[in-house]
């Protein structure tokens, strides 16, 4: 979960936001858990506008991956792993090619662009079960 400070709220007139959101300089992220810098892509009135959506967990990136709306998809998913998931000890943000479970249901496999894996929630991975449950499908890099 991402969490905010009411410090960083963006408030007055730096405010350009639709009715019903909120803005804010900065959120956090406890360095536990991976997440998802997201690009989605939708179109209005012939025009194209590319929205970065910060999701804090599978089971919120599920839904936006679901997004059957017309003119909206997701370009892009790209992990962002804490030092302890990705071994450096720092953060990295890679682009993310494909989630799987393994078959109890218990870890998650993150194949990234360039053939890595990361395991979670535990760095090693479980070896009693492959990992054949695909919860996201394997997307063209497109470099960027």
């Amino acid at each position: 979960m991402f969490i905010t400070n009411r410090q960083a709220e963006v408030k007055g007139s730096q405010v350009m936001l639709e009715p019903g959101h909120q803005g804010w300089h900065f959120v956090q992220q406890d360095l536990i858990s991976p997440w998802f810098h997201t690009t989605v892509v939708r179109c209005e009135n012939s025009l194209e506008f590319h929205d970065v959506v910060f999701v804090d967990s599978l089971q919120a990136l599920t839904p936006l991956l679901e997004l059957t709306e017309a003119g909206v998809q997701v370009k892009s998913v790209r992990l962002v792993s804490p030092g302890w998931l990705n071994g450096t000890g720092d953060w990295h943000m890679d682009t993310l090619l494909e989630i799987a479970r393994n078959q109890d249901g218990t870890s998650l496999r993150y194949t990234l662009h360039d053939g890595r894996h990361f395991y979670f929630p535990e760095a090693q991975p479980d070896t009693s079960g492959g990992y054949s449950v695909l919860l996201f499908p394997t997307q063209e890099d497109d470099g960027s």
